[in-house]
């Protein structure tokens, strides 16, 4: 009886809007220690499963609950939510092709002729003398540079509003246009319909010379028992998870996408899970003409399996405020391991939050595959 008692009371808290917020107040005496700040993540994520306890018990009777089925063959039904196909076939490496030998038809036999042909010496010599036309050198293909970012903030009571993620993805994409070249789209408090079918855009036009940036702010949450990752789209509800973005669905949409060069920055509680598959780790940084061939496809994430800081610094999470500052300072081809290494130190010497970085095998990626950022000329 007392444990439902407190069950209830706990669940009656959470409903209050002044308390579902559930972020630590402003700390007079500067960042708290390591043990109460511990604490205060762990009440918060304690909160978040009381408050999404029926949509979770609804995943635990149905693990797809929350699934989005592939889109059939040729163009979906009008108002069907479906996710695209990867191509049959996609892109492992841009080896450069061996040339097709030029196929020569047999010369005919020379037909005799009642006179000798006419200086055949002074022809000879012309013939040398003509100079051949240089082979056209093909044109190196374009690499264009697409970023869409995703940041949610005004969620549906009870499920609380967060407050950096706009400013976050606009400040971001600000320094991906400035810096590094790249044709940013910003979609700001998006539902699950509007993150599948921006994704699905992405795959429909994305082309395999292409570097894609995508990146994720908002509500998250994991369940341990089943290792099951979602993400929560401002639409997403308590009661039901049919809302929510599965981490399944996630990864068939990155291997519909045909870009190399692609990666998925998540900032969002428990967005770790992502990054499971294979650990990112090498000695030497890889050669940028040896990456560019390969299918690379790497997440980013701003924690691991703990719950991650709403709090942050000038008006941004701290690891969106980390990322910003590390990608501004970016002076030449950087692989995205050495942008998490400096994240990563930035982050965990204010919080105890870790960001992770790996790579999506189920997605494509292949041994030896990098995310490079490569600023543009200033």
């Amino acid at each position: 009886m007392k444990s439902s008692y407190l069950l209830l009371l706990a669940a009656s808290l959470i409903s209050h809007p002044a308390l579902a917020q559930m972020r630590p107040p402003a700390f007079a005496g500067g960042i708290p220690g390591m043990a109460q700040f511990q604490a205060i993540q762990m009440q918060r994520h304690q909160a978040r499963t009381l408050l999404y306890q029926e949509a979770l018990e609804e995943l635990r009777r149905n693990p797809a609950a929350a699934d989005v089925p592939e889109c059939p063959p040729g163009s979906p039904a009008q108002g069907m939510l479906c996710l695209k196909r990867p191509d049959p076939s996609p892109p492992v490496s841009a080896a450069v092709k061996p040339p097709v030998p030029e196929l020569v038809s047999p010369k005919p036999a020379p037909i005799a002729s009642a006179k000798p042909s006419a200086q055949p010496a002074l022809i000879a010599i012309a013939e040398e003398a003509t100079p051949k036309a240089a082979p056209t050198p093909a044109a190196p293909p374009e690499r264009r540079r697409l970023a869409v970012l995703f940041g949610n903030n005004d969620y549906k009571a009870p499920i609380p509003g967060l407050e950096t993620p706009i400013a976050d993805v606009e400040k971001i994409a600000a320094v991906l246009r400035s810096h590094f070249g790249y044709d940013a789209k910003v979609v700001k408090n998006a539902s699950k319909a509007q993150i599948i079918e921006t994704l699905n855009d992405i795959a429909a036009n994305a082309k395999e010379d292409d570097s894609v940036l995508l990146f994720y702010a908002g509500h998250g949450y994991l369940m341990e028992d089943t290792n099951m990752g979602f993400w929560i789209p401002i639409d997403g509800s308590v009661k039901t998870a049919g809302n929510w973005v599965s981490n399944k669905d996630i990864s068939k949409l990155l291997a519909a996408i045909r870009a190399r060069q692609l990666i998925l920055v998540s900032d969002s509680c428990f967005s770790g899970s992502l990054t499971r598959e294979q650990k990112v780790d090498y000695k030497e940084a890889p050669k940028p003409e040896e990456v560019l061939r390969k299918r690379s496809v790497l997440v980013f994430s701003s924690g691991g399996d703990e719950p991650v800081s709403d709090e942050g610094k000038e008006g941004h999470s701290i690891f969106a405020w980390s990322l910003i500052k590390t990608l501004d300072a970016v002076s030449g081809t950087t692989p995205g391991q050495e942008v998490w290494r400096t994240v990563h130190g930035r982050v965990t010497k204010e919080f105890t939050q870790e960001p992770q970085y790996g790579a999506v095998l189920s997605a494509g990626h292949t041994e030896g595959g990098e995310y490079l950022f490569q600023p543009q000329p200033r």
